[in-house]
């Protein structure tokens, strides 16, 4: 029987790809709704990692089942790192994607270097306490004009060097191989499939050892010694008492000579 993780996202996409990867973990990824939840955790963390974190461990508690929580964004050097976590709303919750690029590329114009990077965390939280992270980043520049009709978000204006192409002209299967979601989900599976190879081997020497305290024997030999009072130490005077005579003793051999009476 697999093991059910609670993805807090409502995005389908993300929930597609982490049930895809995690799928050969045996592990099966269920949305909040699924098992009557509304996630609505708001991000207070200053990192894309504490964000991740708090998503996690807020469905964790409200579910009792591990649960996953993500964050990413775009970080613009010349913007000391923005948007940042206000990715998603840099420039107004209620703007579009077209519009929101729009004034990022305003943001930036006439900046000499437009280096920038994706970032992506994953964080997932157990029942018991447990917590794993894992988070991936790629590299690349802020185009000059928006290229390509893919991908969604920052994909058009980010440019990826090594390819020439921006996010939004590759093929999903292009983007999955460099960025930093597919490389951050291919990292957290292997940080998981560790955690849940080590976590089966400590129950199966758990339960072994349970069986082997089971199994063992109880005699009324081994009850009596259980029970036996430990042998208190003997005197000196104890021991020279019960020694018998020796060859060496003075009177060994000797017979008690008989007192004769005198009427």
């Amino acid at each position: 029987m697999s093991e059910k993780f609670v993805l807090a996202t409502h995005n389908p996409g993300k929930l597609r790809e982490m049930r895809e990867i995690l799928s050969e973990l045996g592990v099966e990824v269920v949305s909040p709704e699924e098992v009557g939840l509304t996630v609505d955790v708001e991000e207070t963390g200053e990192t894309f990692a504490e964000n991740a974190m708090l998503k996690a461990k807020a469905v964790c508690m409200q579910t009792g089942l591990p649960a996953i929580g993500d964050d990413s964004g775009l970080c613009v050097d010349v913007l000391n790192g923005g948007p940042g976590v206000y990715s998603a709303r840099y420039g107004g919750e209620s703007i579009s994607d077209e519009e929101r690029n729009k004034l990022l590329l305003e943001s930036v114009k006439g900046q000499g270097r437009r280096d920038a990077h994706f970032t992506c965390a994953i964080a997932c939280a157990f029942p018991n306490g447990d917590t794993l992270t894992a988070e991936e980043h790629c590299n690349g520049v802020i185009s000059y004009i928006p290229m390509g009709t893919g991908g969604f978000g920052y994909d058009p204006v980010f440019s990826y060097p090594p390819k020439l192409k921006t996010f939004a002209q590759m093929t999903p299967e292009e983007k999955s191989e460099v960025s930093h979601r597919g490389k951050a989900l291919r990292a957290f599976a292997e940080t998981l499939g560790a955690y849940l190879s080590e976590r089966a081997w400590n129950e199966l020497e758990a339960e072994k050892q349970r069986a082997e305290e089971e199994a063992a024997p109880t005699t009324p030999e081994t009850a009596e010694a259980a029970t036996e009072k430990p042998e208190t130490a003997e005197t000196p005077q104890a021991v020279a008492k019960q020694r018998p005579k020796t060859p060496h003793h003075p009177n060994y051999g000797q017979k008690k000579k008989k007192r004769k009476r005198h009427h």
